[in-house]
């Protein structure tokens, strides 16, 4: 996460890192354990803010929608096909987001009507990076 960190000091993103006892009661209250990969991307970041770019985790507020507490179980409850082990990383637009699937590590294209429609083979720094890159 040594870019993104750059990146974002550089550019003055607002970021919320959050700490391992928050990090484990969010596994805890979503039922997944979280890759090292994403861990790393809560402890470091946690949520990420920078121009219109936002990307979801935790360090805000439980009821904020860019919280994954919220935004997971919601996701859930509104589609029964939604990926067990994944979390929502960013909106892809169109009703679609992108996810971190912490089963496989991967991060995906998922669409409500469709389900996954794209695995993608970036790391969770690169996808970040190109997205606020922009």
């Amino acid at each position: 996460m040594k870019q993104l960190k750059s990146f974002i000091e550089q550019h003055e993103a607002i970021y919320r890192p959050v700490d391992a006892a928050t990090i484990n009661a969010a596994e805890q209250a979503l039922h997944i354990t979280f890759t090292p990969d994403y861990r790393a991307w809560l402890e470091n970041v946690g949520v990420l803010s920078y121009e219109a770019t936002e990307v979801f985790g935790l360090g805000v507020k439980e009821t904020a929608w860019l919280s994954i507490l919220r935004s997971t179980v919601e996701l859930r409850q509104q589609y029964p096909g939604f990926p067990a082990s994944a979390v929502p990383l960013m909106d892809a637009e169109d009703g679609h987001y992108y996810l971190y699937d912490n089963a496989t590590g991967k991060i995906v294209r998922w669409s409500p009507l469709s389900g996954i429609i794209e695995t993608l083979s970036v790391s969770l720094e690169t996808f970040v990076l190109q997205h606020i890159e922009q």
